[in-house]
């Protein structure tokens, strides 16, 4: 039987392209994460068959974040990009912000920790900047909204990123982020990530008609595949 990592690398599949919301930015419908595959989980030999093989069928995302293997993916996935050598403009990071740290100022949406951890991840991964980065909403969180839409337009204005989004914000934190970013000319946010559960969708109907509603992508991890099979799920698809 033919290995599932086996390829031929001058064969490219057929990929569906779509746009990430009102940004232009076209994205394979099919996204890799690395959470729970790299970073001293798999051999780095393994993890760049993965990436090579998502890379050569057309996945044009790659998903990763400070917590994942405590910044190992980031690590794992970083040398593998610079040893590839993959023209930069030819594929996407994204960047998960959630917690870099068992200390109080390690976690949180603070300015600090957001600033602090979005550089830390640029420094692991060798890159000068990601495509997006995500900021995870954490409960009961004394952060005001305004306060995290206006440190991720400064991110964007630092070359940092280009793209922000949300991940696990309720609906209506979603659309405080927007009226926010209105009210004060700043960026809005332009995806969401949410866990996609198969077996039970429907705590995803609110926040589909929401991101229908503002024109912001859906970024669906599916952690039944072991986040090695990500599925983009945009607002206009």
């Amino acid at each position: 039987m033919k290995s599932i990592l086996s390829f031929d690398s001058q064969t490219q599949t057929k990929m569906i392209y779509r746009n990430l919301g009102s940004t232009g930015l076209r994205v394979s419908v099919l996204s890799l994460g690395t959470d729970v595959t790299f970073g001293n989980q798999i051999p780095d030999e393994m993890a760049e068959k993965i990436i090579t093989m998502a890379y050569t069928s057309g996945i044009n995302v790659f998903e990763t974040g400070e917590a994942y293997s405590n910044g190992e993916a980031e690590r794992t996935l970083g040398r593998i990009l610079t040893a590839k050598n993959w023209r930069r403009s030819s594929y996407i990071v994204c960047c998960r912000l959630s917690k870099s740290g068992e200390a109080e100022t390690e976690k949180g949406l603070s300015r600090k920790h957001l600033f602090e951890g979005l550089r830390s991840s640029l420094e692991r991964l060798q890159l000068e900047y990601v495509d997006i980065v995500i900021v995870t909403r954490q409960r009961d969180s004394p952060i005001p909204v305004e306060e995290v839409v206006r440190t991720c337009t400064h991110f964007i204005h630092l070359g940092w990123t280009f793209y922000w989004g949300t991940s696990e914000w309720l609906p209506c934190e979603i659309m405080q982020a927007q009226t926010v970013a209105r009210q004060f000319n700043l960026i809005p946010p332009s995806v969401d990530q949410n866990e996609l559960n198969l077996l039970n969708k429907s705590h995803l109907q609110n926040m589909r008609e929401i991101c229908l509603k503002l024109n912001v992508s859906r970024l669906s991890v599916s952690r039944f595949f072991r986040e090695m099979n990500n599925r983009i799920e945009l607002a206009q698809g």
